[in-house]
């Protein structure tokens, strides 16, 4: 998992047979992902209130529980997943077929079923600075659908004609490239991602689970001791990131009470009480220029 390693080069690395490391590597996987429950546990409404407060202190995204997004990883095991604001795993789903979008895959999910059942996210809360009560929702990109739950990116036709439009853009972007950062960092610790897995599909679901356990269990270690990061970048490596790509981005809307969430967050992005950080952007953006 570490090195990305063909079977041919570990077999004559450790003299055993390629038939035989498949059958370690498989033990092994399944007996790592035995961890599921405690480094993958699902979050609770408590959990989630704090996950907001995480994501509002540290990206400026109010009553936001997590950043969703999918990735095909070459294998052909593609996986659905939302991260927290510390760029831990909350919810992975993986094994979906390559050719589904990313709301088609959310929308038939273990997790959606609990969205649609009302049972995951707390009771509306006060946006910070406000009065204003609105839902908790997770933040992706144009590839899902607009919900009451479900926050995505205006269109850049629609953002280039309203400034307002923009600085909500902004924001979510802030808040979704958790996502994006948690890949990376994913793949840069297991650098099997970075090559075709030559493993079969229901050992591949062991691998990528093992993985994000892992994953979040080196966070822990990190956030927990402020020294040395965990996940050294090595200027000198080829950074081919062709093995984990986005799905499709097609979404469209699930409802009308997501406009009404989004028109509510775009107005508090554009007020005094939530325009902080995107003063400070504007005063970089001019300095740039």
């Amino acid at each position: 998992m570490a090195t990305g390693e063909s079977f041919r080069s570990l077999a004559f690395a450790f003299r055993i047979s390629q038939s035989y490391l498949t059958r370690i590597i498989r033990m092994v996987l399944q007996s790592l992902s035995i961890q599921t429950p405690i480094l993958l546990k699902m979050p609770t409404k408590d959990d989630l209130i704090q996950i907001s407060e995480e994501f509002w202190r540290r990206w400026n995204f109010p009553n936001c529980v997590g950043a969703i997004d999918g990735k095909h990883i070459r294998i052909f095991a593609p996986g659905k997943t939302i991260v927290d604001a510390n760029c831990k795993f909350i919810f992975v789903d993986i094994g979906s077929y390559c050719k589904e979008g990313d709301s088609g895959i959310f929308h038939k999910s273990k997790i959606s079923d609990l969205i649609n059942k009302g049972g995951y996210f707390p009771p509306p809360s006060k946006i910070p600075n406000s009065d204003i009560s609105l839902p908790y929702v997770h933040v992706g990109d144009e590839a899902f659908r607009l919900e009451s739950n479900m926050m995505r990116p205006y269109t850049r036709v629609e953002s280039r004609k309203d400034y307002e439009k923009t600085v909500f853009n902004y924001r979510l972007s802030r808040a979704r490239r958790t996502m994006e950062n948690s890949f990376g960092l994913l793949s840069q610790i297991f650098r099997v991602f970075y090559t075709p897995i030559s493993l079969k599909t229901e050992t591949v679901d062991y691998l990528v689970l093992t993985a994000c356990c892992l994953h979040n269990l080196l966070r822990d270690r990190y956030l927990e001791n402020s020294g040395k990061h965990y996940y050294d970048y090595d200027s000198n490596e080829p950074q081919n990131t062709n093995n984990m790509i986005p799905l499709a981005r097609v979404g469209g809307y699930g409802n009308f009470e997501g406009f009404f969430v989004r028109d509510e967050l775009k107005k508090f992005f554009n007020s005094p009480e939530g325009a902080v950080q995107w003063q400070n952007y504007q005063v970089k953006r001019t300095d740039i220029t």
